[in-house]
């Protein structure tokens, strides 16, 4: 007898760090399977987190190659500060947009570029195999982050600056705060909407999990003459 429909659909949530629940159904309470089906969604669950982790090392890696990072103190605050990104749960959707990091001493202030890449475009560039794959329905933007200063010996600050120009070209479009919007829940969809752009950019920075960062980087500015 074959296994019935709903094999693999036993789940275990995590609620926090120290606590889990599995998400059932009635019926999962007389069931012969019941250990199977826990144990196939395990390793299912198992196997998706390991390509989420190959797909964002691979992100990050890219990102790597194509920016100019001068400096070891800035290179190592850029690979923690995108781990740590694509890690958070509203991170994920940066996958979206293409990052490029410059680091151009100048003793000026950091600054961003964003680029839409509309699907036109793109039907220009590649060629009809690559195409027919589809999957960037609104193109995409590439998006150019200039680091004109660090702060040296001040891995903190140089991290919420990052997190900054990041979370600061993300809320300074229509697409990017799109992008944000549609994988928000409910409650902070209305919130979001009613924020200006800073505003959004300071959220993003707390939703991320750089605000510690981002205290560090403003009490740096301030002492700047």
């Amino acid at each position: 007898m074959g296994q019935k429909d709903c094999f693999g659909s036993l789940k275990e949530i995590s609620l926090n760090h120290s606590q889990t629940t599995t998400q059932a159904k009635p019926e999962c309470r007389t069931c012969e399977e019941i250990r199977d089906c826990l144990r196939y969604s395990k390793q299912i669950a198992e196997e998706e987190k390991e390509r989420d982790e190959m797909r964002k090392q691979n992100m990050i890696a890219q990102i790597i190659d194509h920016s100019h990072v001068i400096s070891n103190e800035i290179g190592s605050c850029l690979l923690e500060f995108l781990s740590r990104l694509y890690s958070s749960p509203i991170g994920s959707t940066l996958f979206k947009n293409l990052f490029l990091f410059h680091e151009v001493p100048l003793n000026a202030i950091s600054s961003n570029l964003s680029i839409p890449i509309s699907r036109t475009m793109i039907e220009l560039l590649l060629p009809p195999s690559a195409q027919q794959r589809g999957g960037l329905e609104e193109g995409f933007i590439l998006r150019i982050v200039l680091f004109q200063r660090s702060f040296p010996n001040h891995p903190k600050a140089n991290m919420g600056m990052v997190a900054y120009e990041v979370a600061r070209a993300v809320a300074s479009d229509d697409l990017g705060t799109r992008q944000i919007f549609d994988i928000l829940p409910e409650v902070d969809k209305n919130l979001f909407k009613k924020m200006n752009a800073d505003l959004k950019t300071n959220w993003l920075i707390e939703k991320w999990g750089f605000q510690e960062e981002f205290e560090a980087l403003k009490k740096e500015m301030a002492t700047v003459k």
